[in-house]
């Protein structure tokens, strides 16, 4: 029985400046509005998440658009107090859509997120190693002087 190596959704978010969160935010957001290839299921247990996000992603645009155009101190704090609660947000929603990814996998690749995906090594049996042809050679020469 082979396990296919499952996608995981990349937290890189958390560490983005300004310009590069909103546009992960961006796609996130579109994503998840109103997605049919979401089943409701998957936000039952968390009735409030999806809607907040949505609300605070909204907002979030606004005093982007408003920091970006006028540099306005009061806007750029008020951006960064938003990013923090909307990476708080996106780490909640990134473990709902994982966790769903198990019932339904297409869930995490239509979400917006970026994907890594996990590599599993084979694991190999022990085979009895057999000293190569450069020993072989060395230990001849050797023998012969």
């Amino acid at each position: 029985m082979t396990r296919q190596s499952q996608c995981r959704i990349l937290r890189n978010y958390r560490i983005k400046a300004p310009s590069r969160f909103y546009n992960i935010l961006l796609r996130v957001w579109k994503c998840l509005t109103d997605n049919p290839k979401i089943p409701g299921s998957v936000w039952a247990a968390h009735p409030e998440l999806l809607s907040s996000f949505l609300a605070e992603a909204a907002k979030y645009h606004e005093v982007y658009q408003r920091a970006s155009l006028y540099s306005s101190k009061l806007d750029i704090a008020a951006r960064e107090v938003l990013q923090a609660q909307l990476i708080d947000h996106m780490d909640e929603i990134a473990s709902v859509l994982e966790a769903a990814s198990i019932r339904f996998p297409e869930v995490i690749v239509v979400s917006g997120f970026e994907l890594s995906k996990d590599h599993r090594t084979i694991s190999r049996t022990n085979v009895p190693q057999t000293p190569s042809e450069d020993v072989k050679v060395s230990d001849a020469e050797q023998t012969n002087s």
